[in-house]
C-alpha cells in the first residue's frame, strides 16, 4: 500500500469516527434535555425517568468514545500526502 494510500485510509477511518461520535454527542445531549421536576425540597419527581435519562446519555457518551479511541489517527504528514 502506498503512503498516499495509507493516509487516505487513516483519514477516511478517522472522518468516519467522528462522525459517529458527534452523532453519539448529539444523541447525549438530547437524552438530557428537557426539563427535570423537583418538588420544594428539590427532590426529583421521578427519579426513574431521570436516571432512564442519565443512563442514556452515558451509554451515548461510551459509544462516543469508543468510536474515537478506536481508530489510527492521521499525522500531519498524512495531511501533506493528500
Amino acid at each position: 500500500m502506498s503512503t498516499e494510500s495509507k493516509a487516505r485510509t487513516r483519514v477516511a477511518a478517522a472522518e468516519q469516527a467522528c462522525d459517529k461520535a458527534l452523532s453519539s454527542w448529539r444523541t447525549a445531549v438530547a437524552a438530557l434535555g428537557g426539563n427535570v421536576s423537583v418538588n420544594g425540597f428539590g427532590i426529583i419527581h421521578d427519579r426513574s425517568a431521570f436516571k432512564q435519562k442519565l443512563y442514556e446519555a452515558q451509554a451515548q457518551i461510551s459509544a462516543g468514545l469508543a468510536a474515537l479511541d478506536g481508530v489510527d489517527w492521521p499525522t500531519g504528514t498524512d495531511y501533506d500526502e493528500l
